[in-house]
């Protein structure tokens, strides 16, 4: 079962979180997931409303400590200012 579930109805996408048994906790690549259905989303002139949601009966408790302790997320860099 995927931890994030998306279903596009005329021009609106649903999405959900969908690990009730975690609280909706988010894990790196649910992170990843959601960002590319986001953008995508962005791209498409059809789309018009996101419904965001979570599985159960919480919509996300936060980041799934467990899972960022074996997978730290890295950040780019900043970039560097002039002078």
């Amino acid at each position: 079962m995927s931890d994030i579930l998306s279903e596009r109805s005329g021009s609106i996408l649903r999405i959900q979180l969908n690990r009730p048994e975690k609280k909706n906790a988010m894990t790196s690549n649910m992170y990843i997931t959601l960002a590319e259905l986001l953008n995508a989303a962005a791209k498409d002139e059809q789309i018009r409303v996101v419904l965001w949601h979570g599985a159960g009966d919480s919509f996300c408790a936060g980041n799934d400590v467990a899972d960022f302790l074996q997978r730290p997320l890295t950040l780019p860099a900043p970039p560097r200012g002039r002078g």
